[in-house]
């Protein structure tokens, strides 16, 4: 039996209606109920209050470039917000009233990939039969094809096939739960490239935060920042827990809060937590068995904020206490590279800057910190990363920036490209270079001198550091203290893929740059910071002189020595004097 056609026609105002989901959807469009498992009829406020309208709203008009051109949407949420499912009754709307519309989604296991096909044919079945896109046989698994006169195909996959066949330009793709994918890059470098050109294709990525062991969390934590940065044609969504309308209980009555429980609403009440959601919190923290094992995998599940959803919750080697107060910091500020300043030269300050080279070709990010030093406060005041970027143009930027802060002192890793920029800094005269030997420049990157590093860096969060990049503070909630490669940069620039004996990229590159920053921090001149009224004091600054910290040590405890021993030999010879002068007096 033919299948039977709609009462409404193709390229009509009614069928065109029909193709934004954000109509047509709310009016048709059925899903099962959470808590009773009923047929109910889809409404996208039901349980989220902005989570799924933003989704619909961007499918049915999506943002556009100045170009003209599409841009897709970065969607970052909490569990059992319907994001998955939202996307995809989304896309079946497009699809069923597109002509020659072509729809894929890419889910992270077969169980998903089958779960949303099967909600999407359950949706499509119950749809009033008088505007149903009819439909017509094919062979493929997880696949719905319309009849191309009303509409185009739906086709599920799963990301645990590995090369994942899109196949030809698709006019819609949605990747659901990235984070979870084994290899995020390759199934991003397949889907990119057949819709790059396609000036109206859209594109929906989303996930809730993932734990950092999650082989997709770095990649997954990269793509979401690079579409807040508006990065490409990527625009970014954020939704909290509380955007759930099931993510609440009555508070317990004669039910106290706890200090955590006061500090989360102090921060957050403002943003549009309550008491309510706070109860609900309470509960996941007792019955939810994964979360109960692991407190700080509730921020993870259920994100208050897009900086501490990011949390390490395995693997990290800096502990939350030392970080707690720089994630809630007022002064962080979103990442917008390659170079940021946050803070003006100030007259009279000492300014280090550690460089983290990288491997230019090989894909890791060059990058350096700028710390402001004063004896009892350490200020990041710049800062910079790009993977794009070779030894000379990472070393004219030093000498520009180190210029502005008052001549900083320049401390560079001196392993592979770190070589080559030190090379070119010299070669620019500059004088300010930190030598971790008393006749070679730059520090190397040994286990030594990282962990050496990373101690003193600890040190400085807990106590007088203070920080502006909000992606730093990311990359310090993750660090894993994983620097530590065996292949070089020339071997892997001439593969062209990470061999077994090299760790993938670190993506710690700010980190790397922080730990020399504080590296040089900890062994320059001190000065105390000067009052409103008062003047700098130069007196107490120790000249740098191209000497390794040690030398310097050594040097000024000779100092001490021959000054000590000439007082000791001034008053020898004073006394001697005395009783010589006594003596022929006595004669």
């Amino acid at each position: 039996m033919a299948p039977k056609s709609p009462s409404v026609q193709p390229n009509t105002s009614a069928f065109s209606s029909l193709r934004n989901p954000i109509v047509s959807l709310p009016a048709f469009g059925h899903v099962l109920d959470q808590a009773t498992g009923k047929e109910i009829l889809y409404d996208p406020k039901r349980i989220t209050t902005d989570l799924q309208t933003t989704l619909l709203s961007y499918l049915g008009n999506p943002p556009q470039n100045e170009l003209g051109h599409n841009r897709w949407l970065c969607l970052l949420g909490y569990r059992q917000g319907g994001k998955s499912l939202c996307a995809e009754l989304g896309a079946y709307s497009l699809t069923a009233y597109t002509p020659g519309h072509d729809h894929v989604c890419i889910a992270d296991t077969k169980h998903r990939a089958d779960y949303l096909h099967q909600r999407v044919h359950f949706n499509h079945k119950r749809w009033d039969e008088k505007f149903r896109s009819p439909t017509v046989p094919n062979r493929e698994s997880r696949q719905l094809t319309f009849d191309s006169k009303y509409g185009g195909r739906m086709r599920t996959l799963s990301a645990e096939s590995g090369a994942v066949g899109i196949g030809q330009s698709p006019d819609s793709v949605h990747i659901s739960e990235i984070g979870f994918f084994s290899d995020p890059g390759t199934i991003m470098n397949l889907m990119l490239p057949s819709i790059i050109n396609r000036q109206h294709a859209t594109a929906v990525v989303e996930c809730t935060p993932v734990p950092s062991g999650a082989p997709g969390a770095r990649y997954w934590q990269d793509l979401f920042n690079s579409a807040k940065r508006g990065k490409g044609r990527w625009v970014a969504a954020f939704f909290p827990f509380w955007d759930n309308k099931l993510a609440q209980r009555p508070w317990p009555l004669n039910s106290k809060p706890d200090k955590e429980e006061l500090e989360l609403y102090e921060q957050y009440h403002k943003k549009g937590l309550t008491w309510e959601n706070l109860a609900f919190r309470r509960e996941m923290m007792e019955a939810d068995a994964e979360i109960r094992r692991n407190p700080d995998l509730f921020r993870t599940f259920y994100p208050f904020d897009s900086v501490s959803c990011w949390m390490a919750t395995a693997g990290g080697v800096i502990h939350k206490s030392i970080l707690e107060k720089h994630i809630k910091s007022p002064l962080l500020i979103p990442w917008n590279g390659p170079f940021q300043e946050y803070e003006a030269p100030e007259a009279g300050a000492i300014y280090a800057i550690g460089v983290d080279p990288a491997g230019f070709g090989a894909g890791d990010h060059a990058a350096f910190q700028v710390l402001k030093v004063w004896k009892d406060e350490w200020t990041q005041v710049a800062s910079f990363s790009d993977n794009e970027a070779d030894p000379v143009s990472v070393a004219e930027r030093l000498v520009l920036t180190a210029r502005r802060y008052n001549n900083a002192y320049i401390l560079v890793e001196s392993n592979g490209v770190g070589a080559a920029v030190l090379a070119i800094l010299q070669t620019k005269n500059w004088e300010n270079l930190y030598y971790h030997d008393k006749l070679k420049p730059g520090i190397p990157a040994t286990s030594k001198s990282i962990d050496e590093g990373l101690a003193n860096l600890l040190d400085a969060l807990m106590d007088n550091l203070k920080l502006y990049d909000e992606d730093l503070v990311q990359q310090l909630m993750t660090y894993k203290n994983d620097k530590k490669v065996q292949d070089s940069d020339k071997s892997l620039m001439l593969r062209g893929k990470v061999g077994r004996h090299r760790r993938e990229k670190h993506h710690y590159d700010k980190v790397s740059a922080l730990i020399w920053a504080a590296y040089a921090a900890r062994d320059l001149p001190q000065r105390k910071k000067p009052g409103e009224n008062d003047e700098v004091s130069f007196e107490n600054v120790i000249p740098f002189n191209n000497m390794a910290y040690n030398a310097r040590q050594e040097y000024l405890k000779e100092v001490e020595k021959a000054t000590k021993t000439k007082s000791r030999k001034s008053k020898y010879r004073s006394t001697r004097m005395i009783r010589n002068k006594k003596r022929r007096r006595r004669d």
